[in-house]
C-alpha cells in the first residue's frame, strides 16, 4: 500500500513496476532486503504487455559476434522454462535461405552449430515436453510446405529452430509481483515517482504522488533502481548519469488472419527480418522499430505507421497481401534501443 512507503527507510526502491523491476524487487526481496516499488499504472501494461509473446534464446545476437549476450539468452531462455513452464510451449520458427553469404545455407549451418555449442545445456534441467532441439538446415521441398503461397523463387532452403511462445506474458509479470509481496516487498501501482530527493550530494530516495488520491510522500532507500521503461532517460538525468542510448518505439500487429502451428521468418525490402506467429489463434507480425528517436510519452500509433509497417509486412510477405482493415490491436511501446 502507498502509506507502507513512507513508514521506513528501505534498502532498495525499484521505479517502474513492468517485468524487469518486478523481477528486481523479486530478487532483492527474497535475498532479505527491505524493498519498495513504485508504478505509475498497473503492473506490466507498458511494453512488458506489447510484446511479441516470444522468449529469444540468442540467435540474434550471433548475427553481430556478440558470444556473450547470446549465451546469456539462451541461459534466460532455459530459466523461463524452469521457473514458469506452465507459460511457455517450444515454438518452431522456419526462414528461408538465399545466396546471400549472410542468409546462405552455409552461413545457417555455422551458425545454428555455434549456437548448439553455445547452448549445449539449453535443456538442462527442463521438463522433457519443454526440451527444444537443435537448429538445423532443411531442403527446399520443407521451406515450400511451411510457406505455400508465401514461398519465394530465390530461396534455397529452409532454417529451422526452436524458441518458446508465451501467449499469456502478464500472467508471468503479476507472478513476479505476487512472489515479491510474499517475500515482504512493498507493491504500490498508481504510485507514481515524481522527483529525485538528493541530500549531502547522494540520493537518499524519491518523491511519490498518489494517483489515486493525490497524497504526495517522500520514500527513502540505501538505493534506488531506475526501471522506468519509457521514462528510464529523465530518470538517468535526475540521478545525474548521461543516456547512452536513443529510445525508439516498437510494434506488432495483431490480425484477423488465422495462424498456423509455426512461426516463418523473412526479410523486408529494407532487411530487416520480420515474423509472422501464433498468438490466440490468430496471426501476430512482428517485430517494427521506428527509424527516428522517440519521445518517452509517445506510444500512439499514427496512421502512416501503421500503413508504414504494413507495407513493410508485405514486403516480407507478398502472397499475405495484408492490409490496415486486417489489424485488430497494434502491441506497441517505447523501448531502450
Amino acid at each position: 500500500t502507498v502509506s507502507s512507503l513512507s513508514s521506513r527507510r528501505f534498502d532498495v526502491l525499484v521505479i517502474g513496476g513492468g517485468i524487469h523491476g518486478l523481477a528486481v524487487a523479486y530478487d532483492a526481496a527474497q535475498r532479505g532486503f527491505a524493498t519498495a516499488l513504485v508504478e505509475r499504472a498497473d503492473f506490466g501494461s507498458g511494453s512488458s504487455f506489447n510484446h511479441a509473446k516470444t522468449v529469444h534464446g540468442g540467435l540474434r545476437s550471433l548475427q553481430t559476434g556478440d558470444l556473450v549476450k547470446a549465451r546469456f539468452s539462451i541461459g534466460e531462455r532455459r530459466a523461463m522454462a524452469r521457473i514458469a513452464p506452465p507459460l511457455v510451449t517450444p515454438l518452431a520458427f522456419m526462414m528461408g535461405t538465399t545466396r546471400k553469404i549472410t542468409r546462405s545455407t552455409l552461413a545457417m549451418r555455422a551458425g545454428f552449430l555455434l549456437d548448439a555449442a553455445l547452448g549445449f545445456d539449453r535443456n538442462a534441467g527442463v521438463e522433457p515436453h519443454l526440451r527444444l532441439p537443435a537448429g538445423r538446415v532443411l531442403r527446399r521441398d520443407a521451406y515450400e510446405a511451411a510457406f505455400g503461397a508465401n514461398a519465394r523463387a530465390e530461396v534455397t532452403g529452409v532454417a529451422t529452430w526452436s524458441d518458446y511462445h508465451m501467449a499469456e506474458s502478464d500472467r508471468l509479470t503479476l507472478a513476479f509481483a505476487q512472489a515479491a509481496a510474499g517475500h515482504g516487498a512493498v507493491l504500490a501501482n498508481y504510485a507514481e515517482a515524481t522527483e529525485s530527493i538528493v541530500q549531502n550530494g547522494r540520493l537518499k530516495g524519491v518523491r511519490v504522488v498518489d494517483r489515486l488520491s493525490g497524497v504526495t510522500l517522500d520514500v527513502e532507500a540505501r538505493v534506488t533502481v531506475n526501471a522506468a521503461g519509457a521514462a528510464c532517460l529523465p530518470w538517468m538525468e535526475r540521478f545525474g548519469a548521461r543516456p547512452a542510448f536513443p529510445l525508439l518505439k516498437a510494434m506488432n500487429l495483431v490480425t484477423r488472419r488465422p495462424a498456423g502451428p509455426i512461426a516463418l521468418g523473412a526479410p523486408t525490402s529494407g532487411g530487416r527480418l520480420l515474423l509472422l506467429m501464433p498468438w490466440r489463434g490468430r496471426l501476430l507480425v512482428g517485430t517494427s522499430h521506428s527509424d527516428q528517436p522517440a519521445d518517452p510519452s509517445d506510444a500512439r500509433v499514427r496512421p502512416d505507421e501503421l500503413r508504414d509497417f504494413v507495407d513493410e509486412v508485405n514486403s516480407a510477405f507478398p502472397a499475405l497481401a495484408l492490409s490496415e482493415r486486417d489489424v485488430t490491436l497494434v502491441h506497441r511501446g517505447v523501448v531502450p534501443a
